[in-house]
């Protein structure tokens, strides 16, 4: 291993580097340098050798940023769950060309904010990993994704777009031509204008073990209070949870547009206002095991599809690294799903999935009485 350091911008010893070979060089920002100089230099340094990883001597440090950072190759960043970016509420954060990839790893993003544009904005490959991605306000989709998207035991809360027309997508993600999978996350509380308010989606689109709580469009004849769908290919969302979303005018949970399929199974619709799930017969389709309760039913009829009252709590920390929806004893929810067709092995927390041997599984981001495992507790594994 090659070991070499950087002297920091204040004349001290801040940054070291360890590499293992030419093309993999390492990173540690630390003091006097916890600051956005600091960081960038170390990120100069690792994304010019070809990629590698960042991590902070910091202990909690909070680095304003006041311009976003380009990523060219492989780049990972590590927060230890200590570490906190801020927009400022006038910047944005990273962009990641077409030949790089970005890992933010137990990072908070808040107060990003980049007119016209988006905080977030991916042309290669882009990784989300116990991420919280918090009140982030622009004119465009706090995360615009152009190419391979992984978003995984994540928190998106209080986000906005308040952008018009086609700006107005995606109150916290626009997967837009490129293909996004999100898991064992959550959305609470995002808004966008004109559609989606946690998510808008022209491409695939794959969704399991997430809840979203609270998400909502805001401009008249908007819709797809959590999730729009549309263009073209067949996306996906199961195991999840839509609660209190609400479509200005319709599709308060999903919404599916023609010639978009999105197949939904094994999820919960909770009071979803404005219809629970819209879309046309043959790009909304059911794969089962569906439960919906609230004025408006959803278009489903396949096997243990159906109305019923999923007595979900309030959002709250249910265990795991994310807030969720926990059913209450007697939920419609519970033990919807025939134990040779649960599929997954795990929930939303982490928990196993399903609760017991030979047990059915529960509809929905939470399996009720499954053991949670620990290394989760704190949202920072």
């Amino acid at each position: 291993m090659r070991i070499s350091c950087l002297v920091g911008i204040a004349g001290a010893l801040a940054l070291c580097t360890a590499a293992r070979d030419a093309a993999a060089t390492n990173a540690v920002v630390s003091p006097p340098n916890c600051n956005e100089a600091g960081f960038a230099a170390a990120l100069a340094t690792v994304d010019n050798s070809g990629g590698g990883t960042i991590t902070f001597n910091c202990g909690v440090a909070t680095i304003t940023f006041t311009g976003y950072k380009q990523v060219a190759h492989a780049v990972a960043i590590d927060g230890g769950g200590s570490v906190t970016f801020d927009g400022g509420n006038s910047s944005a954060f990273f962009q990641v060309f077409a030949s790089g990839s970005l890992v933010l790893k137990r990072l908070t993003l808040q107060h990003g904010e980049f007119n016209q544009s988006h905080a977030l904005e991916n042309f290669g490959f882009l990784r989300l990993d116990h991420v919280k991605m918090l009140d982030n306000a622009s004119t465009a989709a706090p995360i615009l994704n152009l190419g391979a998207m992984i978003a995984e035991w994540s928190t998106f809360a209080g986000n906005s777009n308040t952008g018009t027309t086609t700006n107005g997508h995606g109150g916290v993600i626009l997967n837009d031509g490129g293909m996004a999978t999100v898991r064992n996350s959550t959305f609470s509380g995002n808004a966008a204008s004109t559609g989606g308010g946690a998510i808008y989606s022209t491409s695939v689109l794959e969704v399991w073990n997430t809840t979203f709580s609270g998400n909502s469009t805001t401009a008249p004849g908007s819709g797809g209070g959590a999730i729009y769908q549309t263009g073209n290919g067949t996306s996906s969302v199961s195991y999840a949870t839509f609660a209190d979303n609400t479509g200005q005018t319709f599709g308060g949970g999903v919404y599916s547009e023609e010639p978009s399929v999105l197949v939904v199974s094994r999820s919960v619709f909770s009071n979803n206002v404005n219809g629970n799930c819209d879309g046309g017969s043959k790009s909304l389709i059911s794969d089962g095991y569906n439960v919906w309760s609230g004025a408006t039913s959803c278009p489903f009829s396949n096997s243990g599809d159906g109305a019923g009252n999923p007595m979900l709590g309030a959002l709250a920390n249910n265990g795991g690294p994310t807030q969720t929806r926990l059913p209450g004893a007697g939920s419609a929810a519970i033990n919807r799903v025939p134990h040779a067709q649960c599929v997954l092995a795990f929930d939303q927390r982490g928990s196993g999935r399903p609760g017991g041997a030979n047990a059915a599984c529960d509809s929905g981001a939470v399996e009720v009485g499954g053991a949670i495992d620990l290394i989760f507790a704190d949202g920072f594994e």
